[in-house]
């Protein structure tokens, strides 16, 4: 970790570090804290790909509009020299805040540039790093209590099991899961109700496409999928599921039950899914879907009995029934 220097300039701001999510947040709450108190026309946002030093120098200059403050803020960082940072400062207009936000590796593992270090040196400092599995669980923890929400220990694991490291999609699910469980702690069963696996929102997706009446985008999205890594057996059984959820949600529909979070709670299933699928099972003709389900049902006998190869170093035909399932829908 490099060391902060008591010189360090309350005018210029740097926030850096590879996790990108908080690096957003952060920048997010500056631009907002500012615009409330100081007004859109003093907020200057400018592309470090398509300006130099200069044109930062020059824009630093400007006084504010009719307000105390400006604030300009730099995303990335330009290429550049020793002292254009310290010159900057020496030149630019007292009531300017300057800020610098950069995606890059931070500590033992930083190549920073020569602007970069001279940042370190001279700006106040925000460091954004990667979270282990330990802080990512106390981030979790945290962001319920900022939702006004009490979530138990074993749910926090559970969310993060269930959706991955991906902050941004983590926080999407704690705003969500914050909202429904109003006035109750979040416990597991709450997660495994509300929160969806990567293998479903891939078929909400592909539900998506195939409502919209489109085989041939699908058969495009399941490639990029296995193009991704996703196994044809995954990709398999989650074609399976994805059947069998509209096959549960057409039932309702067909009682008249066209809410998703009430469909959501009896069959249990996430009520973004069901939302996601509703649609196509509103238009749903049964001759269809007993055409789609009498396809599925044979070729996932044929692959259980040894009838279609399926096995990892022999996918083909498993591939093959997939495309076959897909265009079932026309």
């Amino acid at each position: 970790m490099l060391v902060f220097l008591s010189m360090a300039s309350n005018q210029i701001h740097f926030i850096v570090g590879p996790n990108r999510f908080c690096l957003v947040e952060e920048r997010i709450r500056w631009t907002r804290t500012f615009i409330e108190k100081h007004g859109e026309e003093n907020l200057l946002r400018i592309d470090a790909k398509k300006a130099s030093f200069s044109d930062i120098e020059s824009e630093c200059t400007t006084a504010p509009f009719i307000a105390p403050k400006r604030l300009v803020v730099v995303e990335g960082m330009p290429r550049g020299k020793k002292g254009d940072i310290a010159h900057i400062l020496k030149t630019m207009h007292q009531d300017t805040i300057l800020l610098f936000v950069l995606e890059s590796d931070i500590g033992k593992r930083a190549k920073l540039t020569v602007p970069s270090k001279e940042l370190y040196e001279l700006a106040t400092i925000k460091e954004c790093p990667s979270l282990n599995h330990a802080k990512q669980l106390q981030w979790i923890t945290a962001r319920f209590a900022a939702n006004n929400a009490r979530v138990i220990p074993s749910a926090v694991g559970l969310l993060l099991d269930s959706v991955g490291d991906d902050q941004a999609l983590i926080a999407q699910e704690i705003d969500k899961i914050s909202m429904y469980c109003t006035g109750k702690d979040v416990t597991d069963a709450d997660i495994e109700l509300l929160v969806a696996t990567s293998a479903e929102r891939e078929a909400w997706k592909l539900m998506d496409i195939l409502g919209e009446g489109k085989p041939e985008v699908a058969l495009q999205y399941v490639h990029t999928l296995l193009d991704k890594g996703f196994s044809p057996q995954a990709l398999w059984s989650t074609y399976l599921w994805m059947l069998s959820v509209i096959i549960d949600i057409a039932a309702y529909v067909q009682g008249g039950e066209t809410n998703p979070w009430n469909i959501a709670k009896e069959i249990r299933a996430n009520p973004m899914g069901i939302k996601a699928m509703l649609p196509y099972a509103k238009q749903l003709d049964k001759a269809v879907l007993k055409r789609i389900l009498d396809f599925a049902i044979d070729a996932d006998k044929g692959i259980k009995t040894g009838k279609y190869r399926a096995t990892a170093e022999s996918p083909e035909e498993l591939l093959a029934l997939i495309d076959r399932s897909i265009l079932s829908f026309i």
